[in-house]
């Protein structure tokens, strides 16, 4: 008698064991995913601005896995009231510096190329919902984007 009920006692805490597994799995696959990439953090649309010498510029970052990697676009175009800058996007790879704690998205090629411009890598933290940090552009020049 004291083995079945023993067994019914196992069986039943294999029962809830997996329950608890199921209903919390894919919050624990997120937490171990973002865990060995922390580039999943990034995953979905960011927008805000960036400075730069024409001042004040709209940027709308849209990062994404393709296969095993992380890419992303960045579009960037003047603020609502304002004619500062000129339209343009381009493409980046995105990668997570462990070493620094930081996310560097690095251009390689233009989508939309206005006259003029050059593209800049990015390099930055995340904060909550929002990821800000500097252009490589160099002169102190910053971005700040909040998730969306």
């Amino acid at each position: 008698m004291k083995k079945v009920v023993l067994n019914y006692l196992v069986i039943a805490a294999i029962a809830v064991s997996a329950a608890f597994v199921s209903s919390c799995g894919s919050s624990l696959k997120s937490t171990v995913g973002n865990f060995l990439y922390p580039e999943n953090l990034l995953v979905g649309v960011w927008e805000g601005s960036y400075m730069a010498n024409m001042g004040e510029t709209g940027i709308t970052l849209t990062v994404y896995k393709e296969g095993a990697n992380f890419k992303a676009t960045c579009d960037f175009y003047s603020l609502p009231g304002k004619t500062n800058a000129q339209t343009g996007k381009y493409l980046m790879n995105v990668s997570y510096d462990e070493a620094k704690k930081t996310y560097l998205l690095k251009a390689y090629e233009w989508v939309v190329h206005p006259s003029g411009y050059v593209y800049s890598d990015l390099e930055g933290t995340i904060s909550g919902n929002v990821f800000s940090g500097t252009l490589s552009s160099g002169r102190n020049l910053t971005f700040r984007v909040v998730k969306k």
